[in-house]
């Protein structure tokens, strides 16, 4: 039997265990590859609530923090970024010029994902700058040290921006890739709704949407988003059931667009009207049969009067 440290081989999820273990025989690093893949449960046991379980081998929070720091500065934007331009909107109210400050801003989506052979949800963690940024702001107005990197680790959907000359499902279908390893067919993905992100400042349009993955989508050594870019993305898998415990703990930071869309999807996932569960249904049926109470012998069954 393998065992790093006191890490077993079958500890690792199901699906990073199915889709690295091959490989990785006949390159003899199965043992580090073990170490790296529950380095983050291990490591840092209290970075898992709510059942969370990482699917991302050598790519959790743990081996983030390594990248990051020591140094973080706030410094002037220069007027040239890509991705938001500062301006100063006026405009008439009530006979009288108004200013409100704005940041254009891409529009974006954001994709609820559901794995059927875990029956969990899979979002991500990374690490946000701008959290970061606001815990400094937030820590010296109250006379606190400096917040810890770990601090700014948010939970999200798997999202990105519209900001390619793709459509929308493909932007979705390339984000479910890059940041979370599954191939998803484009038709396998439906909008759920739009909403507006950070209506006082930015205003830009955010569309969600929805699609479900299982393992045979899992692609080897895809995920985690582009290190070269500066992503370092986690995929995790939160169980249905305790999704919504994990929603409003307040502990925890993540997106509006997190809490709304796994709390939709529960509900619909609940009722039906999303498809079945099957790896619940599968799960009930195997506790049944091992009831003996529920063998067909006794079973309560109607009967006709005579």
């Amino acid at each position: 039997m393998l065992i790093t440290n006191t890490v077993h081989a079958t500890q690792i999820p199901a699906l990073a265990r199915r889709s690295l273990v091959p490989a990785l025989q006949r390159q003899g690093r199965l043992r580090t590859v073990v170490a790296r893949a529950m380095s983050g449960p291990v490591q840092m046991p209290e970075a898992y609530p709510h059942g969370l379980q990482t699917l991302s081998p050598g790519n959790t929070i743990v081996e983030a923090l390594r990248l990051i720091g020591p140094g973080f500065r706030l410094v002037p934007l220069d007027g040239n970024s890509p991705y938001v331009k500062p301006k100063a909107a006026l405009y008439d109210f009530n006979g009288k010029e108004r200013r409100w400050d704005v940041v254009e801003s891409h529009a974006s989506v954001g994709v609820v994902l559901y794995h059927r052979d875990l029956d969990a949800f899979v979002i991500v963690r990374q690490f946000r700058p701008a959290v970061y940024a606001s815990l400094i702001g937030e820590a010296e107005v109250a006379g606190r040290p400096a917040p810890q990197f770990k601090d700014a680790f948010t939970y999200e959907l798997c999202a990105g921006l519209i900001d390619k000359s793709k459509s929308n499902v493909e932007i979705c279908q390339e984000e479910i890739f890059e940041e979370c390893g599954f191939q998803v067919p484009l038709e396998a993905i439906r909008e759920v709704g739009v909403g507006i992100s950070s209506a006082g400042t930015q205003g830009a349009p955010h569309i969600m949407y929805y699609a479900e993955v299982d393992s045979s989508m899992a692609v080897e050594g895809a995920g985690g988003g582009l290190v070269g870019h500066g992503e370092c993305i986690e995929v995790l898998a939160l169980p249905l059931e305790a999704s919504q415990d994990f929603v409003l703990d307040g502990s925890l930071p993540k997106s509006p667009g997190l809490m709304f869309g796994l709390t939709w999807a529960y509900f619909n996932k609940l009722n039906g009207s999303l498809g079945p569960r099957p790896a619940a249904a599968a799960k009930a049926a195997a506790a049944a049969r091992s009831n003996p109470l529920l063998t067909e012998e006794l079973v309560l069954k109607p009967v006709l009067p005579a």
